[in-house]
C-alpha cells in the first residue's frame, strides 16, 4: 500500500490525545481548563475522547497551548502545494 488514507475519527483522536498531553502537562483539571478558557468541562472532556468539537473551541485550545502559530505554518504550506491526488468522500 502506497499510502493510508487517514480517517476522521483517527484525526479526532489525535486531537484529543494532544489537548490531554498538553493540559496534563501543565498540570491542569478538565475544570480550571475549562473555566480559563471559557468552555464547560465537558466540552474539553468531549475534544479529548475525541468527539465532535467545533472549530471556534479547537483554536481556543490551540491558542492557549502555544500552537496556533504551527497550525497557521502548517496550512499555510498545505496552501501552496498543488493537489493531484483525488480525495474520497470520508462520509
Amino acid at each position: 500500500m502506497l499510502f493510508k488514507i487517514v480517517t476522521i475519527k483517527e484525526v479526532k483522536l489525535s486531537i484529543g490525545k494532544i489537548c490531554r498531553e498538553k493540559r496534563e502537562a501543565q498540570k491542569l483539571s478538565r475544570d480550571e481548563l475549562a473555566t480559563l478558557l471559557n468552555l464547560s468541562r465537558s466540552t474539553i472532556q468531549n475534544i479529548e475522547m475525541g468527539k465532535n468539537a467545533n472549530l471556534d473551541n479547537l483554536l481556543k485550545l490551540a491558542y492557549h497551548f502555544d500552537l496556533l502559530n504551527e497550525i497557521h505554518a502548517g496550512l499555510q504550506k498545505i496552501g501552496t502545494k498543488p493537489s493531484r491526488i483525488k480525495i474520497p468522500s470520508l462520509y
